[in-house]
């Protein structure tokens, strides 16, 4: 079920509490868009998917919260499509320096069973880049995460001959 409500008086600042507390109550997952109200105030739109065993915890939140005075309730269906995890063992080494942590990646397939995207989860990238940083090796965040998709790509790729050609 998809949850709607919008708020026009709410500090930038509280929206982190408040997406922390609506998944704390069992939210799925949630979206805060900014808009314009009929009346040109700013406003925050938020989008909560929520089962409805959760519901009227969440409301509940949404009501106290952001004093709403009613949530809109879409029914949805979700298409689940095919993917995978599996574990990829990263190291890194440095001048001195030699780094190993694990990665979890996400690989979505076709009906083929070809995989057509990839993603590294964040959490797993972010502990790899704390503990890098720990031993003094500074790789951003979004490289560390680019490097390890395009390796765990590779590893694809090199399981089955692709050949392209550029004129």
């Amino acid at each position: 079920m998809l949850l709607m409500t919008t708020v026009d008086d709410l500090p930038a600042e509280g929206l982190p509490y408040v997406i922390e507390r609506t998944m704390e109550k069992g939210a799925k997952n949630i979206h805060v868009l900014n808009g314009i109200t009929k009346k040109g105030r700013v406003e925050y739109i938020f989008f909560v998917d929520v089962d409805k065993q959760h519901l009227e915890d969440v409301s509940a939140l949404l009501a106290l919260e952001l004093g709403t005075l009613g949530i809109k309730t879409f029914k949805t269906e979700h298409i689940p499509l095919p993917f995978e995890i599996n574990s990829r063992k990263v190291t890194i080494e440095g001048k001195n320096e030699q780094f190993e942590s694990e990665v979890q990646v996400k690989y979505l397939k076709n009906d083929d069973d070809q995989v057509i995207s990839l993603k590294a989860e964040y959490e797993d990238i972010k502990k790899i880049a704390m503990g890098l940083e720990s031993k003094g090796i500074q790789i951003p965040l979004s490289k560390l995460k680019t490097i390890i998709e395009a390796k765990s790509y590779n590893k694809i790729l090199k399981e089955e001959e692709i050949v392209i050609k550029v004129d």
